[in-house]
């Protein structure tokens, strides 16, 4: 571990998956692009924070396969100390054929337990087709 919520930890990592996605067309399935969508999505995380996350997506598709989004995700999770905690991270993404670029800050006020106080930015690559990746957290202040 790199170090605890708490304290001097300048970056927490781990790895993250998808376990379930739920994506609703903002018109109808049948729109052509541009097109509006909504999703929820969960997640599970390892590493340096265990647990689970859901979030709402507001996606935007320039093309079939390529677009942005943004959004919000509730994370519910435990600390390598065992601590728990929960954390609200603002979501901006771009996708296409090369994966999902995925950017995170944290909504300030928003952690609570472990995560009380918690400050920072991070995110994430998932390649395309990709079971999990690696995502980064880090602390600020």
């Amino acid at each position: 571990m790199v170090g605890t919520v708490r304290g001097m930890t300048t970056q927490l990592t781990g790895k993250a998956s998808f376990t379930s996605w739920d994506e609703e067309p903002g018109f109808d399935s049948g729109a052509p692009v541009p097109r509006l969508a909504r999703a929820t999505v969960e997640f599970r995380y390892e590493g340096e924070l265990v647990g689970t996350s859901t979030c709402h997506l507001a996606m935007h598709y320039a093309a079939e396969h390529e677009g942005t989004a943004v959004g919000y995700e509730r994370l519910e999770v435990r600390t390598g100390d065992g601590e728990e905690g929960t954390i609200v991270l603002r979501s901006a993404c771009q996708f296409d054929g090369e994966g999902v670029d995925t950017t995170w800050t944290v909504v300030p006020g928003s952690g609570t337990g472990a995560l009380a106080g918690f400050e920072g930015s991070g995110g994430y690559h998932a390649p395309p087709q990709s079971t999990s990746w690696t995502w980064r957290l880090d602390r600020e202040g």
